[in-house]
């Protein structure tokens, strides 16, 4: 609250009139008795006192009047003080750190909002795919947790037996690798199987005599945490077999193509009995067969599976850790 433009007249009023009283003469001696003292001419501000209430008559005459005065101007001078004393109370200052400031301080130091947020929508449900009959996962045997301390790592592969008979995938691990215990998938079965941090080795299916067997071979949390890994039919071929990235950047390696049908009796892999089960091997002990490589090569590209041991182009990468493996017996 601040000092008014009227109490700021009244003050600058009460200043005029102190100086115009310093000028007024001093009283003039007594008149003898024998003469009529003439009529003194009144004092104009001695009205403007009186109209305000204040009487300059008295035994003090103008000093009274001048100690009234200044009585009066100590009075002001403590209005204006209590006035100004309020108008710092009422004043708005920076509010102290933690403090909640008044309203009709700056907005910009403090502007509560007003509504609350609008809520955050949830992202609708997505569906799920649906599977086709016959391809439902079920959890398959987990990998042991003895030399396992991650319980997993996340890395897994889905087997999907895309045949119709059964079929049972062993694994052979790299030296110092935690072993895997074989799983058997009936015909349209996925079954998920987990693998430790750093797991590489390969699995095959165990049709036929051993002799002669398709490869899928896997590194995980390889190089720049990628997973690698082909189809390879350097030591021949007993099933048809894919490996693919589930959800992850990457190609997929290999065929399901039968490719026992119309190959060549020479380049055919036989059991004791006498039992066509698959496809001989390319190589043996370093030595390429060329008629076989190239019945291979016609089937899958060098960018496809391993056929010959220089296919560099066939070890294929990921960032995915989660494969999906699909097989079919080719008899």
């Amino acid at each position: 609250m601040a000092v008014s433009p009227i109490n700021r007249s009244l003050q600058s009023l009460i200043f005029q009139t102190l100086s115009k009283l310093s000028e007024v003469a001093p009283p003039s001696p007594p008149v003898p008795n024998s003469q009529t003292p003439s009529p003194v001419e009144e004092n104009p501000y001695q009205s403007l006192f009186s109209n305000d209430g204040f009487d300059p008559s008295g035994a003090g005459g103008t000093q009274d009047l001048s100690q009234q005065i200044q009585a009066l101007m100590q009075t002001m001078n403590q209005i204006t003080e209590l006035l100004g004393g309020e108008q710092g109370a009422g004043e708005e200052g920076v509010p102290e750190l933690g403090s909640t400031p008044k309203s009709g301080s700056n907005p910009q130091q403090f502007n509560p909002p007003t509504t609350p947020p609008a809520p955050t929508t949830p992202p609708a449900p997505t569906t799920p795919l649906a599977t086709e009959p016959g391809t439902q996962k079920t959890a398959g045997p987990q990998a042991p947790k003895g030399n396992n301390p991650t319980g997993g790592a996340g890395n897994t592969m889905d087997f999907t037996n895309d045949g119709d008979k059964p079929m049972t995938v062993t694994f052979t691990t790299n030296p110092g690798q935690q072993q895997i215990p074989p799983v058997t998938i009936q015909p349209g079965q996925t079954i998920r199987q987990e693998f430790p941090q750093g797991w590489s080795g390969n699995f095959r299916s165990d049709k036929g005599d051993g002799t002669a067997v398709t490869l899928g071979e896997v590194a995980f949390n390889g190089a720049g945490n990628q997973t690698f890994y082909d189809v390879s039919y350097i030591e021949g071929n007993n099933a048809s077999m894919t490996i693919a990235p589930e959800s992850g950047p990457g190609k997929t390696s290999g065929t399901l193509e039968n490719l026992v049908e119309g190959a060549p009796e020479n380049i055919l892999a036989r059991d004791a009995n006498g039992q066509v089960y698959g496809i001989k091997k390319t190589t043996t002990s370093e030595v390429r067969d060329p008629e076989i490589v190239n019945y291979y090569r016609g089937k899958v590209g060098a960018d496809e599976g391993y056929v010959d041991p220089k296919d560099d182009l066939s070890t294929l990468g990921t960032s995915d850790t989660h494969l999906e493996v699909h097989l079919k017996d080719v008899f």
